[in-house]
């Protein structure tokens, strides 16, 4: 059954590969991110690029006709995402039932041109997709597992600026891209063999019993505990600041004037990214091997550029895919050189105790790396509160910050300059 359910993910891909053209790796995103509960997936492009088309290959392909697309660019009202009252039993029994709408009970939600989605309707999506649950006229109403698909154009002159933590809510984040004249023709070849009905004559692959028998097989996937360092690693890489911009009111690159990480990919970052980007990266992670049989690191990278676009800001932007594929390519450099350095054996030796010259090392590690210093700043503190080190002689003094931990000083992760 497992090979037979691998086969109908990979047929989906390549049905909805026969209806759209180019954009493979998009098409592979879209697909493998369905693989875990209650999946979000965000599809971004210029006007008349394909985005809707793609989401409702997707929608059709796992749910057949069991979803319901809302569209930003009407006026969507209350009562069609979340749900009305039954003015009958109101009248007649004096009850306030609620009927909840079929974007709620569907298997399959979609949302067209997400960004022009008014405030208030985005609030009832946004608390959908946290809690899993929606609430209207005092009742709330559990949501069953489901698959949502957005799109949406950025930089329509319509947009609503929704706030980071809707966006941080899906999974991923995929672009489209313009087609090339070669993929015009195909397109237009496309169109004539399908009867210029490319969504209509996309069959039901997958049926929402057997996807959610998918979702629980890579549930149960288990993955290499140097794949997870990897996955938590990145992710830190992107958030880590030794000035603490998350809480500090100066953003960079103000804040970064001077600081002695300026250079490293902390600098280059304005608003990290969140927790969930480590989830989501360990869920496409296991369906990566669940559907191919292995991940790897060089994997890990490809779903970053996937997962990391939406979820934070650079400090200067051109082109996000690009720069982002550049601070990877940075960060790929970096983890080479922590195995070379053999950092992480360092740490768990300084972990066992104090013995100066492999703490000597870590030293000399830690001022090319903030999340190693981080990490040897914790055990410092620790030993000054031993007396095995002496307050002036750690890292955090010297380089000119200073941490405290515990119940003696500054709570975790509040930096300052000396």
């Amino acid at each position: 059954m497992p090979r037979d359910l691998r086969n109908k993910v990979m047929e989906l891909e390549r049905e909805i590969a026969s209806r759209f053209v180019a954009n493979r790796e998009a098409i592979r995103a879209l697909v493998l991110n369905q693989l875990h509960p209650r999946s979000a997936s965000l599809i971004r492009a210029p006007r008349g690029v394909g985005k809707s088309t793609l989401m409702l290959l997707l929608l059709k392909g796992i749910t057949g006709e069991d979803f319901v697309v809302v569209s930003g660019a009407s006026e969507v009202k209350r009562g069609e995402v979340v749900g009305r009252l039954h003015i009958p039993s109101l009248e007649k029994e004096g009850v306030e039932r609620v009927l909840w709408a079929a974007f709620v009970k569907s298997r399959g939600k979609g949302i067209d041109e997400l960004n022009r989605l008014n405030p208030y309707t985005t609030a009832n999506i946004h608390h959908l997709m946290q809690f899993g649950e929606v609430w209207a006229y005092g009742q709330k109403s559990r949501v069953e597992d489901y698959v949502l698909i957005a799109n949406e154009n950025p930089s329509d002159a319509t947009s609503f600026v929704h706030p980071p933590p809707f966006y941080d809510r899906f999974d991923i984040c995929v672009f489209l891209r313009t087609l090339t004249l070669s993929e015009k023709f195909q397109l237009q070849e496309m169109l004539e063999k399908y009867d210029w009905n490319l969504v209509e004559s996309m069959p039901q692959i997958l049926s929402f019993d057997d996807l959610q028998e998918i979702r629980m097989s890579v549930a149960d996937v288990e993955l290499d505990v140097e794949l997870t360092g990897h996955i938590n690693l990145m992710v830190r890489d992107f958030q880590s600041c030794v000035r603490d911009k998350e809480n500090s009111e100066i953003k960079p690159p103000t804040l970064c004037e001077g600081c002695h990480f300026i250079r490293e990919v902390c600098g280059m970052i304005k608003e990290p990214v969140s927790e969930r980007a480590t989830v989501t990266l360990i869920n496409l992670a296991k369906a990566f091997k669940w559907l191919y049989g292995k991940c790897d690191i060089d994997d890990l990278f490809q779903m970053a550029l996937w997962v990391f676009p939406h979820r934070l800001s650079l400090i200067r932007a051109r082109n996000i895919l690009v720069d982002i594929q550049g601070l990877l390519e940075r960060e790929r450099a970096k983890m080479e050189n922590r195995r070379v350095r053999r950092q992480w054996a360092l740490l768990n030796e300084i972990m066992k105790g104090f013995d100066p010259s492999v703490y000597r090392l870590a030293r000399e590690a830690a001022v090319e790396d903030v999340v190693f210093a981080e990490e040897l700043m914790k055990i410092e503190d620790k030993w000054i509160s031993e007396g095995l080190l002496k307050q002036g002689e750690d890292i955090a003094t010297q380089m000119g910050w200073r941490i405290h931990y515990g119940s003696h000083g500054y709570g975790y992760g509040r930096w300052r300059l000396k």
